[in-house]
């Protein structure tokens, strides 16, 4: 369903009230006007790591999320929304505005760097956020906002691609892709250890550490800090919750013990039946099948079900533990009478993690846990222990839809999205409306009264960005963003999709289906009917709309085993 107001004279009303808030002054990147002629708005960017569509409360989850479930009641609910198909690029286009293609991001970084990798260092494949953009930190840096960064960067690891070149006053990052939540045990190792940097600087975790609590609280230190300093802040905070391994404190895990024994299939349909309830589904939609990868419960020996349960236990914690951290940033900004004066951003970088990010599919990995990792069920959840969630858990989290992390299908694009912004809260706000990741930099921009970059940046050129405005939308003043004529594109590692309107076109050759597959998203959102042999004019103009898209983003080919 799509936002209403209830008349016009309301709209009118809303949209006076939030420019004058935001301040409409246009100016110029490095300008501060804006601050001179009424104070923009602080901006609080949340984005969760691996979270599945309907993991929270307000999609339909049973996990325990008060806190963003409130933002959800409170702003707008985005049910809609794209992001990449996995965190590196994803975090390339919220930060640009554009293409990770075109971003440097136009693959994964930690393949993009092996040796076989031929297109390595080719434009929109650096590996890092390149200098053809301007990054979301430097605009609001050269605006006169303070800026801060804490958790996940995966953008770049040296001095010239870290926070602090990007844009960043203060940082406290991960640098790579995932590493362990209660310690600086690196994604893949032993020896190596996570690599952390401060203000570029290299930092250790505290022996307490747990990854969602130290991040929340490393950004509240560093606003408290500034806490005389009159300008507004744009803070980014970038949680490896809930990526893999799956470890949380035992504490948290005792929360939902017992909760997910029923299986696989049991969470599945009784999320479907939240989803429905909530009027986030309709009752006819026909939900992806359980992926083959994945065995049903029943299939599964006792031992096998008491392992992935304790997975899910734990899935649950990290989520909900994120929850709580992102609960203590809020109370911070309204007792220093912040929050009101806050626009609040939360999204997911991706879908679940699912079949393409397990242990088999990675022989290295794989054989390091056996070796080194204590699975026991006593200590999983633990800093030695190394899981992932699996296909399917996977399945439940992204229901009713198709796929998951790395895949082109909705399963693996289509993640929770809440804006919320407390004085023009109206309960119950939701929009369907399609979105994507590349449309929250210009939405940021035009709610700070901050002109888009020009093609000079900085002494350097920069590409426009090809995401819009949501601030329409937001306010009720529209009820879509982008035109039924746009198209769309996604790609990595040869898994491919280009959507138009309600059309998409989808390969996936990493589970066997290298040709394209045509889907109708009005009459089949879960992707389960191909239908490009009932439609070839379709299928024509799809496939002559994704070699446009690849031109226009100099996507370079190469095969998913070449990587």
């Amino acid at each position: 369903m799509s936002i209403a107001l209830s008349n016009g004279s309301n709209i009118f009303v809303l949209l006076l009230l939030l420019l004058s808030t935001f301040s409409q002054s246009a100016c110029a990147a490095g300008s501060n006007s804006s601050l001179e002629k009424g104070r923009p708005p602080n901006i609080l960017l949340i984005v969760a790591d691996d979270l599945g569509f309907n993991d929270l409360g307000a999609y339909g989850g049973e996990i325990s999320t008060p806190n963003l479930d409130s933002l959800a009641s409170e702003g707008v609910q985005l049910t809609n929304f794209h992001a990449g198909q996995t965190c590196s690029l994803s975090r390339a286009m919220l930060l640009s505005g554009t293409d990770s293609h075109l971003a440097g991001l136009g693959s994964m970084t930690e393949t993009l760097h092996a040796s076989r990798d031929r297109r390595l260092g080719k434009a929109g494949y650096e590996g890092f956020l390149n200098s053809s953009v301007a990054s979301l930190g430097e605009v609001f840096q050269d605006a006169g906002y303070r800026t801060y960064v804490t958790g996940k960067w995966h953008l770049g690891s040296d001095e010239q691609t870290g926070p602090p070149a990007r844009g960043f006053d203060k940082s406290w990052v991960l640098l790579d892709g995932g590493a362990g939540h209660l310690s600086d045990q690196a994604l893949i190792g032993p020896p190596a250890r996570a690599r952390y940097r401060e203000n570029g600087a290299p930092v250790t975790p505290p022996e307490d550490f747990y990854s969602s609590r130290f991040y929340s609280e490393k950004l509240i230190e560093y606003m408290r800090a500034d806490q005389d300093d009159s300008r507004p802040f744009f803070a980014y905070l970038a949680f490896t919750a809930p990526h893999w391994p799956l470890q949380a404190p035992e504490k948290s895990v005792e929360r939902f013990r017992g909760r997910y024994d029923a299986g696989y299939e049991a969470l599945h349909d009784e999320r479907l039946e939240r989803m429905q309830r909530l009027g986030l589904i309709d009752s006819d939609v026909e939900p992806a099948a359980l992926p083959r990868k994945a065995s049903t419960w029943e299939r599964l020996s006792d031992a096998e079900r008491s392992a992935e349960s304790k997975k899910m236990e734990i899935y649950a914690a990290m989520v909900s533990d994120m929850d709580i951290y992102i609960g203590q940033v809020m109370d911070y900004l309204e007792l220093t009478g912040e929050l009101d004066s806050t626009l609040i951003v939360f999204l997911s970088d991706n879908g679940p993690e699912g079949s393409l990010f397990e242990p088999t599919s990675w022989p290295v990995l794989a054989q390091w846990v056996a070796a080194c990792c204590d699975n026991s069920i006593d200590n999983m959840g633990r800093a030695s222990s190394y899981l992932w969630t699996g296909s399917g858990w996977a399945w439940v989290s992204a229901a009713p839809y198709r796929g998951a992390k790395g895949a082109a299908f909705e399963g693996g694009l289509r993640v929770p999205a809440i804006v919320s912004y407390p004085s023009l809260s109206t309960a119950d706000r939701r929009s369907d409306a399609f979105l994507t990741i590349m449309d929250i930099m210009p939405t940021l921009l035009e709610a700070a009264g901050l002109d888009r970059p020009g093609v000079r940046f900085r002494d350097r050129n920069v590409l426009p960005m090809r995401g819009k405005s949501m601030l329409p939308l937001l306010v009720g003043e529209s009820q879509t963003v982008h035109e039924p004529t746009e198209s769309f594109g996604w790609e990595l590692w040869g898994q491919a999709a280009i959507r138009h309107g309600n059309w998409k076109l989808v390969k996936s050759p990493a589970i066997g289906q290298p040709a394209w597959q045509l889907f109708d998203l009005n009459a089949d959102p879960t992707e389960g009917t191909n239908v490009v042999a009932e439609y070839p004019e379709k299928f024509d103009l799809l496939e002559s709309l994704w070699r446009e898209y690849s031109g226009e983003v100099g996507l370079l080919d190469v095969d998913w085993w070449d990587e």
